[in-house]
């Protein structure tokens, strides 16, 4: 059962108290985590500095997103790893694509310059 269910036994009838305490918690670390984006876009010149930091905080927050609202971390481990491994895969593939994709893009821009 998920860690933030109410398990206390009540009467028939009786209406539990709410748990809202995870939901807070959540609220603000993703409030965190937006204003440190919002900071470091602000404060930072546009760079690749820049957007990789950008890319792991917004990827940093659909992990926690998906582990909270999806209840991803309250499965099993095998179905964690089953699930992080292929998207680690894909964000590496992404990463190469874009990589390679300017550098073709450039060597043409140069070649008809």
């Amino acid at each position: 059962m998920a860690s933030h269910a109410n398990t206390e036994h009540l009467a028939p009838g009786e209406i539990a108290k709410p748990n809202t305490g995870w939901i807070w918690k959540t609220f603000f670390v993703l409030v965190g985590i937006t204003a440190l984006e919002f900071a470091v876009t602000f404060i930072m010149d546009p760079s690749t500095l820049r957007n990789s930091i950008l890319i792991i905080l917004t990827i940093f927050k659909a992990f926690f997103i998906v582990a909270e609202f999806m209840h991803l971390k309250h499965e099993t481990k095998g179905l964690i790893w089953t699930i992080l491994i292929p998207m680690a895969l894909l964000i590496w593939l992404l990463v190469a694509l874009i990589t390679e994709g300017s550098y073709i893009g450039e060597a043409v821009y140069n070649i008809f310059k």
